[in-house]
Order: C-alpha cells, then sequence, then structure tokens
C-alpha cells in the first residue's frame, strides 16, 4: 500500500474552454460531474484537446482507486487570457477543492507543456506523484513525422537556431530597408551572426533566453511591475537604435571612435533595462509571497550598477579622456569592491529566512515528513511566531521560530 492516503487527480484547463465553449463553470469535482463537463464540451468542440485531457483524467482515475484509501478527480480552470490572473483563479480553485477534499498527493492529467507549467502551484501544497500527457494520435504514416518535427521544433535550442538567427536576419533587412541603408546588410548580418555564435559557443546564449522567457512570463497587465517590464524591453529597444545611430552618424571618425561611441550608448541603456528588470522581479517577489527572492535581487541591483560603472570607467580608459588613465581605472575597480563589500554586509536585513515578518503569510506550511499541512495565516505582534491553519483538522497552531525553517518559498517545520 502507497504511503499516500489521499490522491487527487487533477485536469486542467488553463485558458478555461470549458467555461467559454461549454458554459461549465469550474471547478469540476467527481467523476460523474466530469464525464458529464467533457460531455458538453466534446459536442461543443469535438476538436478541443481538452476533452481528451478530462476523459484520459477519468480513466487514470478509474486506474488508480484500487491502490489508495481515498481518491478524488477535479478539473481547474482558468481564464482566456493566460497569465498571472489564470493562474490566480486555478490556485483559488484548488484551495476550494482542497478544502473539500485534504488530498497529501497529487496526479497530473495535462493536453501539453503549457498546463505542466502549473506543476509548482500544485508542488506547493502536497507531491505530484505521476503525470501524463495526453497527445492525440494522428494517422499512422503521419504520426511519426509529424510528432517528431514537433518535438524537435519545440525544443528551445533548435527553435533559436531554426527560427531566431533567420528571423533576426529578415527583420534586419526589413529595418534597414526601410532606413535606406541597404549597404550595411552585410556588415550588420556578419556582426549579429558572429555575435550569436560567441554567445553560443561560451553558453551565454542559453542564459539570455532564460532572462527573456523569465521577462515575457512575468509580464501580466494585472501586476504592479508591469511598467517596470515593460520599461525594459523599450529602454533595451532603444539603446539598440542609439547604438546603431551612434555608429552609423559619423563614418569620419573612424571605426575606433564609432565602436567606442556605440558601445557607451549600449552599456548605458542596457544598465538602465537590467535595473528596470531586477526593480520588476523585486515588486513580483512582494507580491507573490516569495520575499526571500529580495536579496538577490538587491545583490543582483548593485552588481548591475556597479558593472556600468566599471565597464563605463574602462570605455573612458581606452578612448584616452584626459583625466581617464590606468590610475583612475584602478580607483574606480577598487571603489567597486569595497561598494560591493557594504553592500552585501547591508543585504542580511533583507534576508527573510531567518526572521518572522509579515511577509510569511500565505505561505504553504509542511510537516517533517514533507506533507502540505496548511498555510501561514498571522505572524505573531512580537515577531517570534507564525500561525497557521490545519486544512484537516480546522485547527490554527502556533510555532515559535525555533521550530520551523523557511527553505524556496516553504515553511517547514523542525518537529
Amino acid at each position: 500500500m502507497s504511503r499516500f492516503e489521499s490522491v487527487l487527480v487533477v485536469c486542467i484547463d488553463r485558458d478555461n474552454d470549458l467555461g467559454k465553449k461549454a458554459n461549465v463553470i469550474g471547478p469540476v469535482i467527481g467523476r460523474q460531474e466530469n464525464l458529464n463537463a467533457g460531455a458538453k464540451l466534446a459536442l461543443s468542440d469535438p476538436a478541443d484537446s481538452d476533452v481528451n485531457a478530462m476523459f484520459a483524467a477519468v480513466k487514470k482515475f478509474d486506474e488508480i482507486r484500487p491502490f489508495f484509501k481515498n481518491t478524488e478527480i477535479a478539473t481547474l480552470t482558468g481564464v482566456s487570457k493566460l497569465g498571472f490572473e489564470s493562474d490566480k483563479k486555478i490556485n483559488e480553485q484548488l484551495d476550494y477543492v482542497l478544502e473539500k477534499f485534504p488530498a497529501d498527493a497529487f496526479i497530473l492529467v495535462t493536453d501539453g507543456a503549457e498546463d505542466e507549467q502549473l506543476l509548482p502551484l500544485l508542488q506547493a501544497r502536497a507531491p505530484v506523484i505521476s503525470t501524463e500527457v495526453v497527445i492525440v494520435k494522428q494517422a499512422k504514416e503521419v504520426e511519426g513525422i509529424f510528432y517528431s518535427l514537433k518535438e524537435a521544433i519545440s525544443d528551445p535550442e533548435i527553435a533559436r537556431i531554426v527560427f531566431l538567427v533567420p528571423g533576426a536576419v529578415i527583420l534586419l533587412w526589413g529595418a534597414l530597408f526601410f532606413l535606406g541603408l541597404e549597404r550595411l546588410f552585410i556588415q550588420s548580418m556578419s556582426i549579429i551572426v558572429g555575435v550569436y555564435l560567441i554567445l553560443k559557443g561560451t553558453g551565454l546564449e542559453k542564459t539570455i533566453a532564460e532572462t527573456i522567457s523569465s521577462l515575457t512570463n512575468s509580464i501580466s497587465l494585472q501586476r504592479v511591475s508591469f511598467p517596470f517590464y515593460l520599461s525594459t524591453i523599450f529602454v533595451f529597444i532603444l539603446g539598440l537604435y542609439a547604438s546603431f545611430l551612434a555608429f552609423t552618424s559619423n563614418p569620419e571618425q573612424g571605426i575606433f571612435s564609432q565602436v567606442a561611441t556605440a558601445a557607451e550608448q549600449i552599456i548605458n541603456f542596457t544598465a538602465i533595462s537590467a535595473l528596470a528588470f531586477v526593480a520588476g522581479k523585486s515588486i513580483d517577489a512582494i507580491q507573490l509571497k516569495k520575499a526571500f527572492y529580495i536579496r538577490k535581487y538587491f545583490l543582483s541591483a548593485i552588481a548591475t550598477a556597479l558593472f556600468w560603472f566599471i565597464a563605463d570607467s574602462g570605455r573612458r580608459v581606452l578612448i584616452g579622456e584626459p583625466f581617464a588613465g590606468t590610475e583612475f581605472f584602478a580607483i574606480n575597480v577598487f571603489i567597486s569592491i569595497i561598494i560591493a563589500f557594504m553592500a552585501y554586509r547591508v543585504s542580511t536585513v533583507l534576508d527573510v529566512q531567518r526572521r518572522v515578518t509579515r511577509l510569511l503569510i500565505g505561505l504553504p506550511v509542511y510537516d517533517k515528513q514533507g506533507k502540505w499541512i496548511g498555510k501561514v495565516e498571522a505572524v505573531s505582534k512580537n515577531k517570534k511566531s507564525i500561525e497557521y491553519n490545519n486544512h484537516k483538522t480546522k485547527e490554527k497552531i502556533t510555532v515559535t521560530k525555533e521550530k520551523f525553517v523557511l527553505k524556496k518559498g516553504r515553511i517547514l517545520l523542525a518537529n
């Protein structure tokens, strides 16, 4: 017999096709209710992949019933616009389902990677002991080729090679043609391809791709951080344009001076863009109950500012400004090291890992076996204990700071 007693089979309709097409309001709890909702959606749109996911979830529910003491099935629905609002609604529905059926483990059935992005939402409450991705089969002669190509293109590494470089080249040609600078196409294309190959060879390409992915996934009109993420994008694009103009405006200066002028623009705008991004992530950390990241983002902002300061100092030395020599650069590096050391010491104030603050309210609480038992409801006035509501017994329990630790956004009880 499994160590888990109560297992919930979860199917997620993140874009709420159930509501839009079949007028079914989530969450849908129970085997028969899911069959009825799936049938309504199938009659409304037989080609919708959520139909297959719902019926697959019912099948999985029937398969696991002999292995666990208590089992249940639920379909959670989001909203049409994917992102923060949709995930928030699914989060609320999951809390509602867990009040009716206190599960200590989940089985996720999904129709694709988009729904699998919500795995952390489930894992914050209980372990996910199994996942199943439902893919609708096609004709056998087409199936192998089609899905091989689909899987290959879905791989971010391959997609960036197949689409990114050709897309950048086409976009570059269009922009230069619009500006009447077609003669610079070959030189500009060589720079883009060369930079990409360098980034690919050094491994920085993956880091940049992850940063862009984090930025796009974080953009939501419902978040206070939205203006900062928007500024990140526009400031960076503006920096590329300003750098391009600086490079092409005075060709009589010589290639070294052109590069130095363009570098000044790209360094300044990139640094400002990075600071806006860090500010947005910091606001998200507070809004989404992830304040344990605040110290990390503070140090990232300081590091960005210091890199900006050192890079600009180096540029001034290279172009030979009157006051900028080797001593000037060395002094600035020394000053940067001192500031970095002071910032690190000051940042300990922002470390909530060892403190009890109101930022802990809403975080999930786990016992020493790793089972989700509730979430933090309140913090004592003297900031020495937390209070959580046990989701099974409905009992309010007080725990002093010596008896729990905060780890990756989770409260872990020591005993």
